[in-house]
């Protein structure tokens, strides 16, 4: 059977809530990065060691879930590759973890005070290029980086032969998030306030390069969007001075740089950002989707915003792990009742964690078919 017709409605169903045009239902989008092998029966190590295994098992956990539009990441990126945008080590299930507990980025000072004027000589892309191997095994890592790149248009195209949108490939980050997992938390938000000047004279090297990287990574992916995340530079943890100076301006600059180049910013924020909500306002109007983690106060994304900001999210972990179905229903009802149907996408806070509760997954895709839909 075909699924050009579905897959063409689901696109149209995903852009039209990004543009806040009306939709017949709310789209319905999963992520579930780990609780896809858990459910389907295979191991984490299993799902770590080959990104063709992770890619076809997020797959059959979607089909098995049934009818939703799409998948907010490309499936089948290898957690190795997480070396890089982490600048950290990574803990791999089967050899640093057991073969079936998660993933782990290792927060640790790999990255030194005198990192900074490496990354100001020498570029963003040469300093890297010798600073990985302090992190990761580059025999390991470069394939895995390599198969990336090879293979993101090819899963796009077999989740679309399956009627399934992608919605977003690896974008890109801002320097913050980088900087912060190199030096670490505690070292990084020091250095803001006893070197400010060498900090944000790195970010501005590093810039143009990971404009760049968000942009061609997202146009050779043939998705709708770049994912561009953010976490350690939310609102909630940093004071409004600083993250007026090393946050906002250089997320203001890839959302513009994305949008001029007709891409949509799927902006993947996790803990609370809820405190600048409104300087969202600066950004390209209906070129970015907030998406969001159950933190967020998403009720004032809608009353600030409204329709300038499409909003993904935001099924907190919590509930799908430890909830009820009937906590699942409750929660879908009462977003889509206080945001509205249009601009808005459900998708899983974040990411379903590991320990997510089938019947609850179950029931968000359930109470999205019954809540998505317009009353007659």
């Amino acid at each position: 059977m075909s699924m050009v017709e579905p897959y063409a409605s689901r696109l149209e169903r995903i852009r039209r809530a990004i543009n806040f045009e009306p939709v017949d239902r709310v789209p319905i989008v999963y992520m579930g990065t780990a609780f896809a092998p858990k459910w389907m029966g295979i191991t984490l190590a299993e799902y770590s060691a080959d990104p063709a295994v992770a890619r076809d098992v997020i797959l059959a956990a979607m089909e098995r879930l049934g009818d939703i539009d799409g998948v907010n990441l490309v499936p089948g990126l290898a957690p190795i590759t997480l070396a890089g945008p982490s600048m950290s080590r990574v803990a791999i299930p089967g050899r640093e973890v057991p073969a079936d507990s998660l993933w782990q980025i290792l927060e640790a000072e790999v990255m030194t005070v005198e990192d900074y004027d490496r990354i100001i000589e020498q570029g963003w892309k040469a300093f890297m290029a010798s600073y990985l191997p302090r992190v990761v095994d580059m025999a390991e890592f470069l394939p895995a980086i390599h198969w990336m790149i090879e293979n993101i248009p090819r899963t796009v195209q077999k989740y679309r032969e399956h009627g399934f949108v992608v919605v977003s490939a690896p974008g890109g980050n801002i320097p913050f998030e980088l900087l912060c997992g190199g030096r670490s938390m505690a070292r990084f938000y020091l250095d803001l306030y006893r070197r400010p000047d060498k900090v944000q004279a790195a970010m501005d090297v590093m810039m143009p390069d990971l404009i760049a990287e968000a942009v061609e990574g997202t146009r050779a992916a043939g998705t709708l969007g770049g994912w561009i995340g953010g976490f350690r530079a939310a609102s909630g943890l940093i004071a409004p001075k600083t993250w007026n100076r090393f946050v906002f301006p250089y997320y203001l600059q890839m959302v513009n740089a994305m949008s001029d180049n007709g891409l949509v910013s799927i902006l993947h924020w996790d803990q609370d950002w809820t405190r600048d909500l409104a300087r969202l306002r600066e950004f390209p109007v209906r070129k970015c989707v907030l998406n969001l983690d159950g933190m967020t106060n998403v009720r004032k994304v809608r009353e600030l915003l409204q329709d300038h900001v499409a909003i993904m999210g935001d099924i907190p972990s919590k509930l799908l792990s430890v909830g009820q179905p009937e906590d699942v229903y409750e929660y879908v009802r009462d977003l889509v009742r206080d945001v509205g149907r249009t601009g808005l996408i459900l998708c899983p806070g974040c990411d379903a964690p590991i320990n997510t509760r089938p019947e609850n997954m179950q029931a968000f895709v359930a109470a999205g078919h019954e809540f998505g839909v317009a009353a007659a």
